[in-house]
């Protein structure tokens, strides 16, 4: 039971490691942007344009969900650059997040499974 233990202990501070690196990467200083950037493309449906023979219009946008609704942003082309750069932050601090949550879930599992068998009745059922 002892090299059991001694395993799982090291399976916990393997888990808390990840965690540590997690915190790291998430408490960066860098902006970020929630939504995502795309490039949007469209009919206007006016009879003579260009767009019905298959030239759509082309815009960049910004998309993110607000009180329940998406949200177009239009993104100039002098801004798309940056923006890119705080939606891609963004992200990957979501992605972070949720591997933190995934994480901390799984040591906290640990932990109790190994309390679970560390754990004696005192005092003993009779019987």
């Amino acid at each position: 039971m002892k090299t059991k233990l001694s395993r799982e202990r090291r399976q916990l501070w393997r888990l808390w490691g990840r965690a540590e690196r997690l915190l790291r990467l998430m408490q960066g200083a860098e902006p970020i942007c929630p939504g995502s950037l795309y490039l949007l493309r469209r009919r206007c449906g006016k009879s003579s344009c260009r767009c019905l023979e298959g030239k759509l219009h082309e815009t960049w946008v910004v998309t993110r969900s607000e009180q329940g609704r998406v949200r177009l942003y239009s993104v100039p082309g002098e801004d798309r650059a940056a923006v890119r750069r705080l939606t891609d932050e963004y992200r990957t601090w979501q992605r972070s997040r949720a591997a933190l949550v995934k994480t901390i879930g799984e040591l906290l599992r640990r932990l109790d499974a190994m309390a679970g068998k560390r754990l004696r009745h005192w005092p003993k059922p009779k019987g």
